[in-house]
């Protein structure tokens, strides 16, 4: 895969052609640095206020040892991933991409990526999930597991998905009332942007993006997944979580 090919300016989305260590839109002249082999769009300095925050944040937690799932959830996403053109928005370490190697990941954090590509990851992309760098109709599929509450504008995200690819499996996490209430009294949170989604608001943001949700139901992650908030038990039987199939009409 060339995976420049696939990358257009997050401006006007133009092409880019590689110049040294950056990637140069002669439309609009913007350059986007190369680092590490990644191609970055997420500068701190094209954030707003609140998601330079929580990029500064989530590179903190990547920046520390953090065990993922072991429920199997990475082997099914993988599993749809392999034979399509994917990409896995919001990829963190990586490893949907450390089973199917041919997977785009994308993330706004460049700690996570780095993770990412130790973890075998093949092709990466700094950007945020509402302003995607690439070509419409670039990918077969789009992932997004357990971050779109976590997003500055879930919509805008997933309508920015439905433009570059006709599929879309969505795994969201849902409001969980005394939970919730416990952790917004107290003022904890997993990541600065936490605005749990219910299956109705998310259904309706699905159809004014021009998906159609072919398949749905729920998903059993844990709720206070790392014991993040010490007190609080790691529950592992709620439906914490919807799972969505969705095409583009």
């Amino acid at each position: 895969m060339q995976l420049i090919k696939l990358l257009k300016c997050t401006n006007c989305y133009g092409n880019l052609t590689k110049k040294n260590q950056s990637l140069h839109c002669k439309k609009c002249d913007l350059h986007f640095p190369i680092i590490k082999n990644i191609p970055a769009f997420a500068s701190a300095n094209l954030l707003s206020t609140l998601l330079k925050k929580s990029q500064k944040e989530y590179d903190k937690i990547h920046q520390k040892p953090w065990d993922h799932l072991r429920d199997g959830s990475y082997e099914i996403l993988a599993s749809f991933a392999r034979g399509n053109r994917t990409l896995d928005v919001a990829c963190g370490d990586g490893y949907v991409e450390h089973l199917s190697p041919k997977t785009v990941g994308l993330d706004f954090s460049l700690a996570a990526l780095i993770k990412a590509k130790k973890n075998g990851a093949r092709f990466l992309v700094q950007a945020t999930a509402e302003a995607l760098p690439f070509k419409d109709n670039a990918f077969d599929l789009v992932i997004c597991a357990g971050s779109l509450e976590h997003f500055g504008d879930p919509e805008k995200a997933i309508s920015e998905m439905a433009r570059v690819a006709r599929i879309q499996i969505l795994t969201v996490h849902s409001s969980i009332p005394g939970h919730n209430l416990a952790t917004r009294i107290l003022n904890i949170k997993h990541q600065p942007i936490e605005k749990p989604i219910g299956m109705r608001k998310l259904e309706q943001m699905l159809k004014r993006t021009g998906l159609q949700v072919v398949y749905k139901g729920v998903w059993t992650l844990p709720v206070n997944y790392g014991r993040v908030i010490p007190f609080l038990p790691e529950l592992t039987s709620i439906p914490s979580s919807s799972f969505t199939i969705c095409i583009k009409k």
